[in-house]
């Protein structure tokens, strides 16, 4: 009986494919949803590092009947990372795709709902959005003998995801629609924003800026040569380290903490960064910002500079920060 309930209501999925994690929120509408984040990394087999058998973690399936690897480490691919804006065009956003859908269909569900974003500058070009839509709607075949169909689709602006999450649960969320709300998004590629005014989005006052966490890896990695000299441990490592949640990287044979030099890079980036929104929303004058909400896997470098420049605006972070768009977009979808 509880089995027939439960496929009555619709299979939704809040999908954020980002261009270090995808992150992923999915289950049936009124249930806490699964979560799941993985490296957003995919190749061809062919072109995988070290042994092409899969990998704990990692995901074989076919994009255009070759075989890939998808949700591999960054040091497992021999292939330049898809960092631009035809991302979402790119047979490694197809392989995450499906390995995603793999992921969360794990039961043999098809998916009802199926919600995601894309960066606010991309989210208001209509032949983006109908492209995405159409590239995800349908049947997908994953593998020889698994196909799962994707019934609709919605594409929002990135940053919405995060107030989606944050508006679900959080005690001050009736304030928003009363406020002005200013929902800032720290992907790997750009750093978005969106203002919401009384509940609206301000699309002229919405934007994006590309000063983000790739940026602020290589900066990170550029303060710790500035030490140690030589070529340091290099993009992928740093990112591996700020992936996995390690605290310390290894030079000269000894381990050192990685959190001084996170901050003499968060201190050069993050102000850059956020110069572009703050000068989009000088209209406001006196009317201030009341709140400010941080979700992406950025959020912890941002947070501190959003807060210098707005220091009267109450700052709320999503509970898990770098799965808040997936889990937004699942509440939105199962709404």
């Amino acid at each position: 009986m509880a089995k027939a309930t439960q496929t009555q209501k619709p299979f939704v999925f809040g999908l954020d494919i980002g261009y270090s994690n995808v992150k992923m929120a999915y289950g049936y509408a009124g249930d806490e949803p699964e979560t799941l984040v993985r490296p957003a990394q995919a190749a061809p087999l062919r072109m995988v590092k070290g042994d092409e058998t899969p990998q704990a973690g990692e995901y074989l399936v076919y994009v255009n009947d070759e075989p890939w690897l998808a949700f591999l480490a960054p040091d497992r691919i021999n292939a330049k990372r898809e960092l631009h804006a035809d991302y979402p065009a790119s047979d490694a956003y197809k392989a995450l795709f499906l390995a995603s859908l793999a992921a969360a269909c794990k039961n043999g569900q098809d998916v009802d709902v199926l919600v995601t974003g894309l960066p606010v500058s991309q989210a208001a070009d209509k032949l983006k959005v109908d492209a995405l839509k159409e590239r995800l709607i349908g049947d997908h075949q994953i593998a020889p003998k698994t196909t799962v169909s994707v019934k609709a689709v919605s594409v929002v602006p990135q940053p919405a995801g995060t107030l989606y999450d944050i508006y679900s649960t959080h005690e001050d969320a009736e304030l928003f629609n009363e406020s002005n709300v200013l929902v800032l998004d720290p992907g790997f590629f750009s750093v978005d924003w969106v203002l919401y005014q009384s509940g609206s989005m301000n699309k002229e006052s919405s934007g994006t800026t590309l000063e983000a966490m790739s940026t602020m890896v290589q900066t990170i990695n550029s303060e710790i040569q500035v030490d140690f000299g030589g070529e340091g441990p290099g993009v992928a490592k740093v990112e591996n380290i700020l992936q996995t949640g390690k605290d310390y990287f290894v030079a000269r044979g000894s381990r050192v903490q990685i959190a001084p030099y996170i901050l003499r890079a968060q201190e050069k980036i993050a102000p850059l960064a956020l110069k572009s929104m703050q000068q989009s929303l000088r209209f406001l004058d006196g009317e201030g910002i009341s709140f400010i909400l941080v979700g992406g896997g950025g959020s912890g470098f941002y947070k501190d500079a959003a807060m210098d420049l707005y220091p009267n605006a109450k700052v709320i972070t999503s509970d898990n920060p770098v799965i808040s768009n997936a889990c937004g977009f699942f509440f939105k979808g199962a709404a």
